[in-house]
């Protein structure tokens, strides 16, 4: 079966159970490019070509002699690190002396021109010295972008998949297959890949990204279909007519008016009934097995948190201009002129802080609310398959608790269906009840 803790993680491929999409792949280059770059023997033999055309460039064999165990030792010494090629080892090393160059220039020598090289100066035993003196002058630097660039090439992956790639073992091959059983890939037109989760350059299409445009073209046709019907004048007919229009009504009725009153609820209605389709929409698809929920991803809730902050921006401003705006962030207190002079200057700067932090709050409550039942789901799904195996419990007994573990599980999931609605619920209010705020005087 498909594995329960990616449901929730965004990545670049669809996961299914296993049986249903098998990797029969028999040789490298039948692998992704970004699968094979990520292969211990590949990215050995690329640190052959990188020590190579350094000795090209001018470096001396000796000074290279320690570079590969060096890398090799980066790699395991953080698992931040795994997987990453000698030449992103080379690049890390001048960006973490330039942070530590910062910290020290601003404590030691603030006058410094040149914080780097004054840093140097003052830590001669610093990792892989050598290479700061290659990149020091424009020709090294220009060196090494050049040899980076070279490495990148798609011609260096066929190099080695004609030179080694047929020379995997049948025992590294079932390996590899085994680890891509399940996973449908995401074919990245527009970008490369480093690994499963991670972009390298370009753009990247993920699952969630996929979710997302399924849910607004379903959003749209469905409700292009609603319209079409309404605009008619006709009394509505059919459950699908009536359920829907009752939805929307619920939206309007239930939500904005409450929180922004009847004068301007129609205006935000189409944004906000949008958007409360859209998290509802993106929240339900998390309870359909191997799809997930992309609210459970920050870029998602984050990026809707910031068009309710845009919108209450712009049409505050529309209403007040910039310096009314601002001036209406601070609720009249009616205090004296006395102790306004004092009060009001700290709560202003108190309210505009709360008025990033309220939409900021928007957005990760949205996600921990989503991410979090699906983490409750794995974890008691999991009670039926790790403590048994744990304990040693016999067959009655692991019936027992997988039993408990799936009852529990199917509870849980009418809880989050409930969970899904009651979010997009609580966005849509808090989403209207901040544009209010900013198109009313307080």
């Amino acid at each position: 079966m498909a594995s329960d803790i990616l449901h929730i993680k965004d990545g670049f491929y669809f996961e299914v159970p296993r049986f249903l999409w098998r990797s029969n792949r028999k040789q490298a280059s039948d692998f992704p490019a970004w699968f094979v770059r990520l292969d211990p023997d590949f990215q050995d033999w690329q640190a052959g070509q990188l020590v190579v055309q350094l000795q090209e460039a001018g470096v001396s064999e000796g000074t290279l002699a320690g570079l590969v165990d060096s890398w090799k030792a980066w790699q395991h010494s953080n698992h931040k690190n795994e997987g990453w090629p000698l030449q992103a080892y080379l690049d890390k090393v001048v960006s973490d002396a330039k942070v530590k160059a910062g910290k020290w220039v601003a404590k030691n020598a603030p006058g410094a021109a040149e914080p780097l090289k004054a840093y140097l100066a003052a830590h001669p035993e610093v990792e892989q010295p050598w290479f700061f003196d290659l990149i020091s002058t424009p020709e090294g630097l220009k060196k090494w972008e050049g040899i980076k660039s070279s490495l990148g090439q798609s011609s260096v992956m066929d190099a080695y998949v004609k030179e080694h790639g047929e020379g995997w073992d049948q025992e590294k091959i079932a390996s590899y297959n085994k680890s891509l059983d399940g996973k449908v890939l995401i074919p990245q037109p527009f970008g490369t890949l480093r690994n499963a989760y991670e972009a390298e350059s370009g753009f990247c299409i993920s699952r969630y990204m996929i979710i997302e445009v399924v849910v607004a073209l379903l959003l749209f046709f469905v409700f292009r279909w609603l319209a079409k019907r309404m605009k008619s004048n006709e009394a509505p007919k059919g459950k699908a007519w009536n359920f829907l229009e009752g939805f929307v009504q619920a939206v309007r009725n239930d939500m904005v008016v409450p929180a922004m009153g009847e004068h301007d609820a129609d205006r935000f209605m189409p944004f906000l009934w949008t958007i409360f389709f859209f998290i509802l929409g993106c929240n339900l698809m998390g309870m359909v097995p191997w799809v997930g929920s992309p609210t459970a991803a920050f870029g998602t809730t984050a990026a809707l948190a910031g068009l309710v902050f845009l919108v209450g921006l712009i049409f505050g401003v529309k209403a007040f201009g910039v310096a009314g705006y601002l001036k209406n962030i601070c609720p009249e207190l009616g205090l004296p002129w006395y102790l306004a002079f004092w009060v009001v200057p700290l709560l202003w700067v108190i309210e505009f802080a709360s008025l990033f932090i309220k939409h900021a709050v928007l957005a990760v409550r949205l996600l921990m609310n989503m991410g979090a039942g699906h983490l409750v789901l794995l974890g008691i799904l999991g009670i039926g398959i790790s403590v048994p195996a744990a304990l040693g419990l016999s067959t009655g007994g692991w019936l027992g608790v997988a039993g408990i573990s799936v009852v529990g599980t199917t509870i849980l999931s009418f809880l989050e269906v409930f969970v899904a609605f009651l979010q997009a619920y609580v966005f849509t209010f808090l989403a209207a009840l901040f544009i209010g705020s900013a198109i009313h005087h307080h």
